[in-house]
């Protein structure tokens, strides 16, 4: 005999039964939510990742450039242009390499500050680039601190995140990664369009 869908309404059936108490893993994801701190610091970190995405793909629309280019100093053939691609991971690889000393000799936090410096340093040398050698440099120095950030970044998220939110955070990095990459292909592709559009000439003062 098959059981009805609804059963008996006895003394002790309630339409609205009133939720059970959290548990103290659920008190603990809740107090994680409503520490912004945690979220902020994660934020702040996964930039570094999303400048690594960014620089990975950065001859993506440079390199055609550079090839059309009619300064002799920066006019690229196809084999410096093979170069200028590659040798990020290069960089990238020494970053790596380099995290797993300065992840304990500096720790993860000083250790994502400090990528800032030869990114940085990279990006310098290629925009004011005046010959093959300065684009090769910068493109190293971008490519080591992205191997370091690749490197650094993920243990840190990892450290601050409590456990309820552990994954989700955790995830993030190259979440990041590719919004990077991303970025840069929308950059390349409908950046030349907007400049020529001359939509920024309102915001530049009259002489």
């Amino acid at each position: 005999m098959q059981e009805p869908l609804l059963g008996a309404e006895g003394p002790d059936y309630d339409t609205f039964p009133e939720k059970p108490p959290p548990s103290p893993g659920d008190r603990a994801r809740v107090g994680t939510l409503q520490n912004k701190r945690v979220f902020l610091a994660t934020f702040a970190a996964v930039l570094g990742n999303f400048s690594f995405g960014y620089a990975l793909v950065y001859t993506s629309p440079v390199i055609p450039a550079l090839e059309r280019s009619l300064d002799p100093d920066l006019h690229l053939t196809k084999s410096q242009a093979s170069w200028f691609g590659s040798v990020f991971t290069l960089g990238a690889a020494a970053g790596g390499l380099s995290a797993m000393i300065l992840n304990d000799l500096l720790g993860r936090k000083l250790s994502i500050m400090f990528s800032a410096v030869p990114s940085a340093a990279g990006y310098a040398l290629m925009a004011g680039a005046h010959g093959l050698w300065m684009l090769l440099l910068g493109r190293t120095l971008t490519g080591f601190a992205g191997g370091l950030t690749a490197a650094c970044i993920p243990v840190y998220v990892s450290e601050i995140a409590p456990p309820g939110v552990r994954g989700a955070l955790g995830a993030t990095p190259q979440l990041m990664a590719v919004f990077g990459s991303l970025s840069l292909y929308a950059l390349g592709k409908y950046g030349p369009a907007l400049l020529c559009a001359g939509w920024w000439e309102g915001w530049v003062p009259p002489r």
